[in-house]
């Protein structure tokens, strides 16, 4: 048989970012300006880059709701792949039909734009976004991607599944950077461990009273 060669992680020698929770989410969402809230939806739910080498150059002609997907433009770094589709929930296709339909009655192209015009940039209104929403934790909005790795993972779909979705030709990159392992997902780890009802009975202090009464003695 042929050896079986294993991908060789690279060390975990970057800066690791929480992705927001889902509570944060909503908090942005609910002041967010109309454009940034496209940028949440896009980067928290579809996985897609925030920035100009996917989201702000993502078009309606890139949206088929009739198939429910969206054609994203991959980026450079992976030139095997030069798109990718992604699906598109379904509790969220009334939001994206309602989005495209206002679009189209102005003649807008572009999904993310302000007041008519394409976006190149989201810092200001994002900063502003993290103010109004209260949250005084750094937050980048290419951590919406990472929200939407964790998120995945979380729910137990599988690396390569997700790699897929992200873009990304192997899943290397993914466990590097992506795969932020919630509190939750820990304790589920070590509770599915077997018990040692032993080691607790040595361990744990008898009740008061019969410690008394071996006292008195």
């Amino acid at each position: 048989m042929p050896e079986i060669k294993f991908p060789k992680l690279p060390p975990t020698n970057y800066e690791h970012f929480i992705p927001p929770t889902t509570g944060e989410l909503e908090a942005l969402l609910s002041v967010a300006a109309p454009h940034i809230v496209r940028v949440i939806v896009l980067g928290a739910q579809c996985g897609l880059r925030v920035g100009p080498c996917e989201l702000f150059g993502l078009t309606w002609t890139d949206v088929d709701l009739v198939r429910g997907v969206v054609r994203v433009h991959g980026s450079k770094k992976n030139p095997n792949a030069p798109w990718r589709e992604v699906p598109i929930r379904e509790s969220l296709l009334p939001v994206f039909t309602a989005w495209r339909r206002d679009d189209q009655a102005e003649g807008v192209e572009y999904l993310i734009h302000h007041k008519g015009q394409p976006v190149k940039s989201i810092q200001t209104a994002w900063a502003l976004t993290l103010r109004r929403a209260g949250i005084t934790r750094r937050i980048r909005p290419y951590d919406l991607r990472h929200a939407f790795a964790t998120e995945l993972i979380a729910g137990g779909v599988d690396i390569g599944t997700v790699a897929k979705l992200m873009g990304h030709s192997t899943p290397t990159m993914l466990l590097m950077h992506y795969q932020h392992v919630m509190d939750t997902q820990k304790r589920a780890a070590v509770e599915a461990l077997p018990a040692m009802p032993a080691c607790a009975q040595l361990h744990v202090p008898k009740k008061q009273g019969a410690c008394r009464e071996s006292a008195s003695a």
